[in-house]
């Protein structure tokens, strides 16, 4: 497992620390896609690479550059659950109520903002899942298609 450290990823820096969880990095921005999908919060180096798939995505769906423009720069959503983002305290519960199914706040990604849950129930899933790993993203464990966590795989 990496230690304590700052990583340097092409979006930017990101904390890492794999002992003590920390939701509170100086660096998480807040992304609302709108349209009634989930608010998302992720360490910037992080939500900087969902950006860039998002365009990417935008791009491969037929996208022009005016379009995306109008859309705030940003691309096609990537419609991620409502349980992406996660409190340590709230990782700790979802873990005593069932730790086979939720990672221990101390190792997860989520609570460190840089985790995401991707919805299965969209469409263009092998191309949402082609330009998020061209960004950086891992897919962490073939048993959870939809869990991704950015540069390390955690």
């Amino acid at each position: 497992m990496p230690e304590h450290r700052d990583y340097r990823t092409p979006h930017g820096v990101l904390h890492y620390d794999p002992i003590i969880c920390r939701d509170d990095y100086p660096n998480i921005v807040v992304y609302d896609q709108g349209g009634g999908h989930t608010v998302l919060w992720l360490q910037r180096c992080a939500m900087k690479a969902f950006w860039a798939a998002e365009i990417r995505l935008a791009k491969r769906l037929g996208w022009s550059d005016k379009r995306i423009k109008d859309n705030g720069g940003h691309g096609r959503a990537i419609r991620v659950l409502p349980g992406t983002n996660r409190t340590c305290a709230r990782q700790a519960q979802l873990y005593r109520l069932d730790p086979h199914r939720y990672a221990s706040p101390n190792t997860t990604a989520h609570t460190r903002a840089f985790a995401l849950d991707v919805d299965q129930a969209q469409p263009n899933l092998p191309i949402i899942r082609a330009a998020l790993l061209a960004e950086g993203w891992k897919q962490v464990r073939a048993d959870e298609p939809w869990h991704y966590s950015y540069f390390i795989a955690v």
